[in-house]
């Protein structure tokens, strides 16, 4: 699919959240930057058909539309609001695509917690999804970087080929949750992790992913629009310096 034809589809559909929640950091994620990820990840072959991918912390859906439109075999779309989660629903269901979605309800927690929120799984029925054993962990090699459900997210490890996310940038509030939707990232995808974070913290997250036995790559920089989202932003919008980083699983280091 050609750039041009992927930014025109996912720009016609409601990235914008109705009510968004600062304490979540939901902010929209650009047609321009969802593409570039996608096309990326196709690229390398690790989206596509024949592959499996989860979106961790979907919001509106832009990155599981994404996956959808380059046919993506099967797509988990994940998120703890379920607001933004229904209004993902329904971009998937305005531009009737054929790609097999699981909705998932689930909160991204420190490893330290006990505590777990998970429901409303529910299946596109759209079609069955495809016949494949790759969300079947017991034929996977599970890692252990995190136990499984230690996270809060009770999805087996190595459950999709590939994890895109877009995850938190981590304010005073938030401090250390784009480690953790990466570190989780990692534990749940099978190949590869694609996932933006601030440019400043490049040197930081290569070391703690260095530091798990994984290959870190920055495959793409990028400005991040930062919309005047909140009644405490000055600027009409804001760009931020951000990597497109790519974690390969299947490549070690040492």
């Amino acid at each position: 699919m050609k750039r041009k034809h992927l930014e025109s589809a996912l720009s016609s559909i409601q990235r914008e959240f109705p009510d968004p929640k600062i304490t979540l950091e939901q902010y929209p994620t650009s047609p321009s930057l969802t593409a570039s990820v996608i096309l990326v990840a196709l690229e390398r072959g690790d989206l596509g058909p024949g592959t499996t991918a989860l979106d961790l912390g979907c919001g509106t859906g832009m990155l599981t539309l994404g996956c959808a439109l380059v046919e993506t075999d099967l797509v988990l779309a994940l998120d703890c609001d379920p607001d933004a989660l229904q209004l993902a629903k329904e971009n998937f269901e305005d531009m009737e695509l054929e790609t097999a979605v699981e909705w998932i309800h689930a909160q991204v927690a420190s490893v330290t917690s006990s505590t777990t929120k998970v429901s409303n799984k529910s299946n596109n029925k759209r079609r069955p999804p495809p016949k494949t054993n790759t969300i079947q962990a017991s034929t996977l090699e599970t890692r252990q970087l995190i136990a499984e459900d230690e996270d809060g997210v009770l999805l087996r490890s190595n459950c999709v080929d590939t994890v895109l996310t877009n995850p938190p940038f981590g304010t005073k509030q938030n401090a250390g949750m784009d480690l953790r939707f990466l570190r989780t990232a990692c534990r749940l995808a099978r190949r590869t992790v694609y996932s933006f974070h601030k440019t400043s913290t490049r040197a930081f997250l290569q070391q703690q992913v260095t530091a798990w036995g994984y290959s870190f790559h920055v495959v793409a920089e990028m400005q991040f629009d930062l919309p005047q989202v909140y009644k405490f932003h000055k600027d009409k919008s804001r760009d931020i310096a951000v990597d497109l980083i790519r974690v390969d699983l299947t490549c070690t280091e040492n």
